[in-house]
Parts: structure tokens; sequence; C-alpha cells
């Protein structure tokens, strides 16, 4: 599952209902089918809205076995050149933890962008 296609990600949120969709969903062209694979609405990290390197954080789900794998959805772009990569749901979560100890040890006065 390298790099996923670009799917229509400026839509609200889907509620629950019950045809197996994620509430989070977009309902997207790429959970349509058998190996459903269900995305959330991405999350932009942008501070200034100058970064060189754009980075939106979403979720994902493929309905695939009896344990859909799932986790976060990391794109990260610069221009035009655009990469989505799905991060397991374990991985997912060593990562948050890894991420708030390490930036815990930088010193929060020296923010700027790269």
């Amino acid at each position: 599952m390298g790099n996923l296609p670009n799917p229509p990600h400026l839509v609200s949120p889907v509620r629950p209902s019950g045809s197996g969709h994620p509430p989070w969903c977009l309902r997207g062209p790429d959970c349509a089918g058998p190996n459903d694979l269900h995305l959330s609405r991405l999350l932009d990290a942008a501070v200034h809205g100058d970064e060189v390197i754009q980075v939106r954080l979403g979720l994902w789900r493929m309905d695939i076995g009896p344990t859909p794998p799932s986790g976060l959805l990391l794109e990260c772009s610069a221009g035009e050149e655009v990469d989505r990569w799905p991060i397991g749901l374990a991985q997912s979560r060593r990562l948050a933890r890894l991420s708030h100890h390490l930036i815990n040890q930088l010193d929060p006065r020296l923010t700027r962008a790269a």
C-alpha cells in the first residue's frame, strides 16, 4: 500500500449508517468495491500557511479480512508532488507517543518553518 490515490477530501464527514462505513468515511470512489478503502477528511498541519512542505493527516481503513487494517494516513507535499502513506494502527499509536516525547525535548522558543 505505497502511495494512495488522491480521493476527493474536501467533503464533510458522513454520519454512521448501516452500510459498514466508519462514521468518518467520506464515501469517495475508493470505498465502492469489495476491498473498500475508507478515508477521512485530511487535517492540515500548517501553522503559518507558507511552509515549504505541507503535511496533512487523516484516517484510513481497508475492509479486508476478519480484522480490517486501519490507522493514520500521512500526506506530505511540496508543490505539485504529493505522497500519501497509510500507517498501521500499532505504528500510528507508537508514532504519536514518540512524537510527543521528542517534541518535549525541543526548545519551544526556537519554532520556525523549514
